[in-house]
């Protein structure tokens, strides 16, 4: 019996490191996909679902007032303007109630009703959470994903339970073809020891 050598194990450590890497990348690409879908269906009934739709109207509705008479009378500035910071701050307090009882991570007080619509901000915010979202459930809930992650701990398992390499490169060949992944393999190491 031929004991495995620190070469071989590296190369096989590399090896499928490498391959898996490859498949939980493409998985990943698929999960984006289908992340953006879902995420896109949600779109509409997104904002309802976080009761903030009401709050977003009556922001744009202060914002748009504001742009409006900015040129007119300093007293009228000054109260529209404090009618969009109330509002924003009602969305932005609610929002980031919602981050906070979700996990989002986000923050949503970066605007300034000076310099930009404070609405599009929250809907651009928002469409970021809504997708945030949608990742997660995709990947949560991606079998595929999950039994790649085992087949790479049972490889690992194979390749350092300390057997000669025959039977190391056998049952890693065994794992690979399981995960339906192509592993090269020289025949010669596919012997079984007698």
């Amino acid at each position: 019996m031929k004991p495995i050598r620190q070469a071989e194990l590296n190369h096989y450590n590399e090896t499928i490191n490498s391959k898996f890497y490859q498949k939980a990348r493409d998985i990943e690409t698929e999960i984006n996909s289908q992340a953006q879908e879902l995420s896109d269906k949600k779109e509409k009934s997104f904002t309802k679902e976080l009761k903030v739709e009401a709050k977003l109207k009556i922001a744009q509705d202060k914002y748009l007032k504001y742009k409006k008479f900015m040129e007119d009378k300093d007293k009228i500035e000054r109260e529209l303007m404090a009618g969009v910071r109330n509002a924003c701050e009602v969305v932005e307090n609610h929002l980031n109630n919602v981050n906070n009882a979700r996990g989002w991570n986000l923050s949503f007080d970066g605007y300034d009703v000076r310099d930009e619509d404070p609405v599009h901000y929250f809907k651009m915010k928002i469409d970021k959470a809504r997708f945030t979202e949608a990742f997660c459930f995709c990947n949560k809930n991606h079998k595929i994903k999950n039994i790649l992650e085992a087949k790479k701990e049972y490889a690992k398992n194979i390749l350092y339970s300390g057997g000669d390499i025959n039977t190391v490169a056998t049952e890693l060949r065994n794992a690979f073809l399981e995960a339906n992944i192509e592993f090269a393999l020289p025949k010669s190491l596919l012997r079984i020891s007698a």
